[in-house]
């Protein structure tokens, strides 16, 4: 879609206003009038942080996909398995529960797969329900009768993770990624843009060679002899079809403070959840990079970004520095270093496969 911004008006600006009303943000006093002005851009930035998506004041693909999925309560239709998924905050609120009754082991998506439709029959199946698949009816009736033990919970944090012991005879297969992002949306035009993806594809190939030569199966979500680089989803759409065990993927952080600098790594956190095999692949490469290439430790985070919610299989965002920081720019377009990078990320992929 295209980027919807402060400044940008009509039918498109009507739409997200409405929406992010109907959500219970505040727009000020001209309330839906068409124009994507401060008052609006505020409040798709509270969106977005509650989101635990990019805060960026700015409509893309991806805060789009959330504004719509964020429309759905559960009750308000009914859900089953069809082609293209349900998906929604309906959805994530019935993975949710689904998880705290120990019925649903992965991540809440919000989208709607064979996991979650299994993870619901056996629940039907317990509760000597219509194992159909479908919520609705006396299926919707049982779960909210149980809303008060699910909500006592604290947490249910469940690791996304293939089984990787019964793998032990088969080569595991590491998925890398890179390619633009909705935070982008502020570098489009810039000469950075272009450099931060030719230096996340040096870093990812660096990666693959020492995977390879490991003896790991390894795939990249960009087909490097096409000039055009996939969008995120199309990027999503390829790891899920791969059938990989683990994602990597690869971004360069942007400021507009120029000082601002060091390396930060992303993994799965949801509504009371979190994958507790991401933020572990995420700690160790973020130890890596901190201590081997004596980077500024900015961080390890639970975030709800696209790359780590919609893929299925444990997953990691690694944004090995800042392509906006001079210094760091400089060192993350010389080879050696960006070699030194794919060597702590390869590292930490292999210690935590071996554990």
């Amino acid at each position: 879609m295209t980027l919807i911004r402060k400044g940008s008006k009509g039918v498109k600006a009507i739409d997200i206003q409405r929406r992010i009303r109907l959500l219970g943000y505040n727009l000020g006093p001209g309330e839906i009038d068409g124009i994507f002005g401060p008052e609006t851009e505020n409040a798709v930035k509270r969106f977005q942080q509650d989101r635990s998506i990019s805060v960026t004041g700015i409509v893309d693909d991806e805060c789009w996909q959330e504004l719509v999925d964020a429309g759905y309560t559960i009750g308000e239709r009914m859900l089953y398995l069809k082609e293209p998924p349900f998906r929604g905050d309906d959805v994530k609120t019935l993975q949710l529960w689904l998880k705290t009754l120990g019925f649903f082991k992965n991540d809440e998506s919000g989208i709607f797969d064979k996991n979650t439709r299994k993870a619901l029959v056996e629940f039907q199946k317990n509760m000597k329900l219509n194992p159909d698949g479908i919520l609705g009816g006396d299926t919707l009736i049982h779960l909210n009768s149980l809303k008060r033990i699910i909500n006592e919970k604290k947490s249910s944090n469940f690791p996304l993770v293939k089984d990787l012991k019964k793998k032990k005879s088969s080569r595991k297969k590491i998925i890398l990624d890179y390619g633009e992002f909705p935070a982008d949306g502020e570098e489009k035009g810039k000469p950075c843009l272009k450099n931060k993806i030719l230096n996340c594809s040096q870093i990812a190939n660096g990666c693959r060679r020492l995977l390879e030569e490991e003896g790991f199966d390894v795939f990249i979500t960009v087909d490097e002899s096409k000039k055009i680089i996939p969008g995120l989803y199309s990027r999503i759409k390829k790891a899920n079809k791969s059938k990989g065990d683990l994602l990597v993927s690869i971004n360069l952080n942007y400021c507009m403070d120029s000082n601002a600098c060091g390396s930060s790594c992303y993994y799965f956190k949801g509504l009371k959840s979190f994958s507790i095999g991401g933020k572990k692949i995420a700690d160790l490469i973020q130890d890596n990079l901190v201590k081997k290439l004596n980077m500024t430790d900015c961080r390890v985070h639970g975030t709800s970004y696209a790359i780590l919610k919609d893929t299925n299989m444990t997953a990691v965002l690694v944004e090995p520095g800042f392509i906006s920081n001079v210094s760091e720019a400089i060192n993350l377009n010389n080879i050696d270093y960006q070699n030194k990078v794919s060597l702590c990320i390869f590292e930490a992929i292999k210690e935590y496969l071996s554990e």
